[in-house]
């Protein structure tokens, strides 16, 4: 089975298929100056447009796995979430709290999905 690697840069893939898998690396924002809502909106959508460039769509991802900068935006990100998954598709989630690599950076979003 062949592994196959999208986005790489280097240092790392933006995403990884093996095996009917495919795999994100922490997808993080392009819109530095975005509160939570819209940082996690954009987010989503660079993980839609990843899962369109392989063929599928959010109802194929398995899990997620989130990063908050700060809790407090808890509320606010499950909003946005909320307003993305599809009833009955639903990730297994799981959501943390940490620092991320950049200050701005309210959050970041790795899924699994299935090809």
């Amino acid at each position: 089975m062949e592994i196959k690697r999208n986005g790489a840069n280097g240092r790392r893939a933006q995403s990884v298929s093996y095996n009917g898998i495919l795999y994100t690396s922490g997808i993080t924002t392009t819109d530095l100056d975005a509160d939570i809502t819209g940082q996690t909106q954009d987010v989503i959508h660079i993980i839609d447009n990843i899962l369109a460039r392989n063929g599928i769509d959010k109802t194929r991802v398995l899990t997620a796995a989130i990063t908050l900068a700060d809790m407090a935006d808890y509320g606010a990100f499950n909003a946005a979430w909320d307003a993305w998954v599809v009833d009955g598709y639903e990730p297994a989630r799981s959501v943390t709290s940490g620092q991320l690599a950049v200050p701005e950076y309210k959050i970041k979003i790795s899924v699994t999905a299935a090809l």
